[in-house]
């Protein structure tokens, strides 16, 4: 019989999914004794994706996962679906990240790394598939269950502000055991720095080509909070401010988690 998840970690597209699963896979080789190594290839053999039919990458599907054996390892499984009923059957975490700084990154994914968008950070900001109306219908779907029981919310703002102690919300949330000596080695095992060097050894098992020379093209490109105003124009901040106002949900989840975007400063 195939290994079920035991856990859900759920996101948007950019919102740290890829720092968190390399931190997590260092984290449970060190509790649990797996077979060490693990690179930005490998890593989705222990906690692989589950983004839609059409939209996993065959490599990264919970099929590929390597641990069926082994019961005391967690099942994870990362997610970019919008809330669906199934993540409230298993201890889930929502990861949430500034819509500005989501919307920024996903351009250059789209753009430089994945290919799959050719057009300005503003067209990109308009379209309905990738753009702002995704982005706050994603946010809005998860709002009315932030406080389900299952559920714990960890933002990136407050990963890099407070990471040991954000870090060790995500993994209890995920049901994991760990102390802070533990957490903090995951944590340096996943520095920028770090997650950089072996994304240019192995690459992230992406199918289109990319230019590593390009910062912009890189999956761990900037990791920076707040970024977003330095490449979005008068324009499209305004849109995102509208699209946001427009739904109460989605502003809710923004204010609550105090991730609420502002005007620009006179």
């Amino acid at each position: 019989m195939a290994a079920q998840p035991t856990a859900w970690l759920c996101s948007h597209p950019k919102s740290g999914r890829t720092w968190m699963r390399f931190a997590l896979v260092q984290l449970l080789d060190s509790l649990h004794g797996l077979d060490g190594g693990f690179d930005m290839l490998n890593m989705f053999g222990l906690i692989p994706n589950s983004d839609g039919e059409g939209k996993t990458q065959p490599t990264k599907t919970p099929d590929n996962y390597r641990y069926s054996d082994r019961s005391d390892v967690p099942f994870i499984v990362m997610s970019h679906l919008p809330w669906e009923s199934s993540f409230s059957e298993l201890p889930a975490v929502f990861l949430v990240r500034s819509p500005g700084d989501v919307l920024v990154s996903y351009y250059h994914h789209m753009n430089r790394h994945d290919g799959r968008f050719q057009g300005t950070l503003d067209e990109f900001a308009r379209d309905p598939e990738y753009g702002i109306p995704n982005i706050v219908s994603y946010l809005a779907s998860w709002e009315p269950h932030l406080d389900d029981p299952n559920l714990t919310v960890a933002t990136y703002e407050r990963l890099k502000a407070e990471p040991v102690e954000e870090f060790g919300k995500l993994v209890s949330g995920l049901g994991i055991e760990a102390g802070t000596a533990e957490l903090q080695a995951a944590l340096d095992a996943a520095s920028v720095e770090r997650m950089r060097e072996v994304e240019a050894r192995t690459g992230v098992g992406q199918p289109q080509a990319y230019d590593f020379g390009d910062p912009d093209a890189r999956r761990v490109r900037k990791a920076k909070v707040g970024g977003w105003r330095e490449e979005m124009d008068d324009d499209t901040i305004a849109l995102l401010l509208a699209e946001i106002e427009a739904s109460p949900e989605a502003s809710q989840l923004l204010e609550r988690l105090d991730l609420m975007p502002g005007p620009a400063p006179v």
